[in-house]
């Protein structure tokens, strides 16, 4: 089926759901895409216009294993303008980062934009760092960093790890960010695999 809208069409459309003409020129989403969501809008109780944006954007980046410099600059530049004045860009930037298909390059790349500095992104980009350097080298070697982060997200990845040795335990069982961890650890401790 060929889905060539009419430019008074797509700009309706475009429009209610509040993408710009750069989101179908960068390709996150597709004329196809565009139809079905406005017709789902029309026809839906869902007229929140950023969900559809939302849902464009994660189908997106699901279906992508690497994206381009390019791609990357142009989701920094993609901007919300529909009729619910909404926002998303700061979500957009934390899918991104969270999706794990940013080269290490990319990811170093990404901090030229100022939000990348910025709460809650800032958080989530450390925490994507951190992670990658754990994984090529070891928790002992970023246990300095990982204490000092304070994140409970990285707490519970080196929770699950090989590599994960009693005196780590020790610390997660006294300092742990949430009570949870805390217990988990304490549990660890008394385990066959650290006595």
């Amino acid at each position: 089926m060929n889905y060539k809208l009419s430019f008074t069409s797509k700009y309706k459309a475009l429009h209610r759901l509040g993408y710009t003409q750069a989101w179908l020129s960068l390709g996150v989403i597709t004329e196809e895409n565009l139809v079905s969501q406005y017709e789902e809008i029309e026809s839906s109780e869902d007229k929140n216009a950023e969900h559809y944006r939302n849902s464009g954007f994660c189908d997106f980046l699901s279906a992508k294993n690497s994206l381009t410099d390019n791609e990357v600059a142009g989701i920094f530049e993609l901007t919300d303008h529909g009729p619910d004045k909404c926002d998303l860009s700061e979500n957009r930037i934390i899918q991104l980062i969270d999706s794990n298909i940013l080269t290490d390059a990319q990811l170093d790349w990404i901090t030229k934009y100022p939000e990348v500095s910025e709460r809650p992104i800032q958080k989530r980009y450390l925490r994507e760092r951190l992670t990658r350097k754990i994984e090529k080298s070891s928790i002992s070697d970023c246990f300095e960093e990982i204490k000092a982060c304070e994140d409970s997200h990285i707490q519970k990845y080196i929770i699950g790890r090989s590599d994960l040795k009693s005196e780590h335990i020790n610390w997660l069982s006294e300092y742990g960010s949430n009570k949870k961890l805390r217990n988990i650890a304490k549990q660890l401790l008394n385990s066959k695999r650290f006595k």
